[in-house]
């Protein structure tokens, strides 16, 4: 059987829907499972054994009339029997109706419900379980696995080994969330400061990706002693972020990796309610009173961490 998947948004997304993949894929032996992902979210993939490929398409984008016809071609190339969506676009539901994919399935009361052959209430804020019922597979699904490259395992000892973490550590992320919003400098500060004073044998590194590199270089020119793991990979990252004791991260997805790879985690956020890594039972998150990060205090998040 041959299935497809539409899941726009960033990494996070991805994360979050792996539990559907890996589901269909254990319960459906003979499964092949493609899905449509933003180009800047395709290296979650890297991290599923459930996907046998991944096509680029962005959806947020002006797209062109090519575009279109090209991912239409390509849909009806692959002669797929199953698609499930995440999209309520009247377009791309039209889309999908004129690939010729029998079986369409997604939430309802979007623009493509009547396109559809299946039409489920709810949304994914619901949790995607229900999106299997017309596939007669259970609706319970797994917390995400993620699956780590050897080659990226063998890269990330090597960063472990140069910066001389021989044991564990504590990460920290202090990147931005998707509006651009981040955590004060001087609050990680005094994060980092009250960690250097009760544990000063644990080590404490920053997580650096393309989206925390202006904040790292605040908080390295206040403290020029710490020390910086900077992973080339989605991969590299998770290996990194599976050797930490903690993980301490802004609501992004190195925090989601966390979650889904069993590691003590504290989340800062603006909005509870909002997109949050799921069924992760070390994690715990932490909300602004307002709507800036900033409205966290250090001290919220230190007796968070240290249960006083």
């Amino acid at each position: 059987m041959r299935v497809l998947a539409l899941v726009p948004g960033g990494i996070e997304r991805q994360l979050e829907f792996f539990p559907l993949l890996s589901h269909i894929k254990d319960r459906l032996a003979s499964a092949e499972i493609t899905v449509v992902a933003d180009p800047n979210a395709q290296p979650a993939y890297t991290l599923s054994k459930a996907v046998k490929e991944v096509i680029p398409y962005s959806f947020g984008a002006a797209n062109s009339p090519a575009d279109w016809a090209n991912l239409l071609g390509i849909l009806r190339d692959r002669e797929f029997e199953v698609v499930i969506t995440l999209t309520q676009s009247w377009f791309l539901g039209l889309l999908l109706w004129l690939s010729g994919i029998p079986m369409r399935i997604g939430y309802g009361g979007g623009g493509n419900g009547l396109l559809l052959t299946h039409a489920i209430d709810g949304s994914s804020s619901s949790g995607y379980g229900p999106l299997l019922t017309p596939l007669n597979l259970t609706t319970q699904l797994s917390p995400p696995v993620i699956n780590l490259p050897q080659a990226d395992l063998k890269r990330a000892t090597a960063v472990r080994q140069k910066a001389s973490l021989d044991s564990g550590y504590v990460a920290i992320y202090p990147g931005c969330l998707p509006g651009g919003d981040s955590y004060p400098t001087e609050s990680w500060i005094m994060l980092v400061e009250d960690f250097q004073q009760r544990q000063p044998n644990l080590p404490l590194v920053l997580l650096q990706t393309s989206e925390s590199v202006e904040e790292i270089a605040r908080l390295k020119q206040a403290m020029p002693n710490l020390t910086v793991l900077v992973p080339e990979t989605l991969g590299q990252l998770a290996a990194l972020i599976a050797s930490a004791n903690l993980v301490i991260a802004v609501n992004r997805y190195p925090l989601f990796l966390a979650a889904a790879l069993g590691v003590y985690a504290v989340g800062l956020t603006t909005d509870l309610d909002g997109p949050t890594p799921s069924q992760a039972d070390r994690l715990v998150m932490i909300a602004s009173d307002n709507t800036e990060l900033a409205g966290i205090q250090p001290a919220t998040i230190i007796k968070k961490v240290w249960n006083e």
